[in-house]
């Protein structure tokens, strides 16, 4: 679990953090790997990078293992004329792929942002299917969850309950099955045995065809005459 009590695969990208702490962590979930938040022309307030951050994550947050870095950048296109203005880019630096890079205009930037936060998502979901099919893009080993190790070395497994129950108990009469009379052993070891006994229903039903079959009623009827 993360720290908002979610998934760590859906928990918001995080912020800036310094080249070398990125270079030793290596493969990281969202909340360590870096999302830069850019404008031009327009104004970002903390609501949208909030919702940026936490957006992306959702979407994009099972694939960070294999994401480097994230980039979203707002852009004014038309200054003072007006009209379709706000444009939203999001690139995906991908390890060992290209870049997915996409971009949409909207009246508001944060229309524009979730027109490209869908767009951007199918975008890296089917690039890393592609390269998984092709062999260029193996599955990563999941990174470590952040305190999950110190939890599991505080709890000790239990131990094996078979020995334990097996002690004091009387030892199990042995026995021999029966050999099979075909060269190949079939699931039940008795099965084609000579020995092996028929099922009383079987018997009746055996006895029966004989009462009923045309020579036992003829050899009935020529005894009675």
């Amino acid at each position: 679990m993360g720290r908002t009590g979610r998934s760590i695969k859906r928990e918001p990208f995080a912020g800036a953090i310094p080249r070398p702490q990125r270079r030793s962590a290596g493969r990281t979930w969202a909340p360590r790997t870096p999302l830069a938040l850019r404008t031009s022309g327009l104004t970002v307030g903390p609501t949208l990078r909030q919702h940026v951050h936490r957006r992306l994550g959702w979407r994009l947050g099972k694939f960070a293992p294999h994401i480097e870095r994230l980039t979203v950048r707002f852009e004014d296109v038309n200054g003072p004329r007006g009209g379709r203005d706000a444009a939203c880019t999001i690139k995906v630096v991908i390890a060992g792929l290209p870049s997915v890079v996409v971009s949409e205009l909207a009246g508001t930037a944060i229309e524009a942002f979730d027109r490209a936060d869908d767009r951007v998502a199918r975008a890296v979901s089917r690039a890393i299917g592609r390269a998984r099919e092709r062999g260029r893009l193996g599955r990563v080993r999941a990174p470590a969850i952040a305190g999950e190790g110190q939890a599991r070395e505080g709890k000790r497994a239990p131990a094996s309950t078979a020995a334990r129950n097996l002690q004091g108990r009387p030892r199990k009469a042995t026995f021999a099955l029966e050999g099979s009379a075909r060269s190949r052993p079939s699931r039940k070891s008795t099965r084609g045995s000579a020995n092996r006994a028929k099922h009383g229903n079987k018997l009746a039903r055996r006895q029966k065809r004989r009462i009923a079959a045309p020579t036992a009623r003829k050899a009935r009827d020529s005894r009675t005459r």
